[in-house]
């Protein structure tokens, strides 16, 4: 046996991988996986944006409610304010000022406050703030986000002021 060559055609296939329908199984394959593992990840993609902007609207409404009670007079609460709240959206990863994005704030003396709470700033003035902020949904890879809708998240937060509180020196 030793020396022989194989016999003329021995080397053809035959069966099932000679059809020439061979390797359409990987292709098959490879649409199906497209089709359904690209929209998941970028189903994922868009809900890690929102759980993201979720918890910056969160920390940013609670953060500017507490600079704006902690301030020494009601200029410097207005500035610190702004200030804490584009650094909690630039600490997630957001913009402030794109048009994105919301902040509302309303200060208030309650009826009940004692003297010095006056023009939205004193001694138990009471601080209601919103933020609201835009993800947008359409978007594709390369060329960024596309006009159109978005999911709107938003949080809101009530604090006060110390009524014993000194402000100002």
């Amino acid at each position: 046996m030793r020396g022989r060559l194989p016999a003329a055609g021995a080397g053809r296939l035959t069966g099932p991988a000679a059809s020439p329908e061979a390797g359409a199984a990987v292709v098959e394959l490879l649409v199906v996986l497209l089709a359904l593992v690209v929209p998941l990840v970028y189903a994922m993609v868009v809900m890690a944006d929102v759980q993201r902007a979720m918890l910056a609207t969160s920390s940013a409404a609670r953060e500017v409610g507490r600079v704006y009670v902690t301030a020494a007079d009601g200029a410097e609460a207005e500035v610190r304010a702004g200030r804490a709240y584009a650094d909690v959206l630039a600490s997630y990863g957001l913009r402030r000022g794109v048009g994105r994005d919301r902040l509302g704030l309303a200060a208030a003396c309650p009826p009940d406050a004692r003297q010095g709470c006056g023009g939205g700033f004193g001694p138990g003035v009471e601080v209601r703030v919103v933020v609201t902020y835009r993800v947008p949904v359409a978007r594709l890879p390369f060329m960024g986000v596309l006009g159109g809708s978005g999911v709107v998240v938003g949080a809101t937060h009530r604090t006060r002021a110390d009524r014993y509180r000194g402000f100002g020196a």
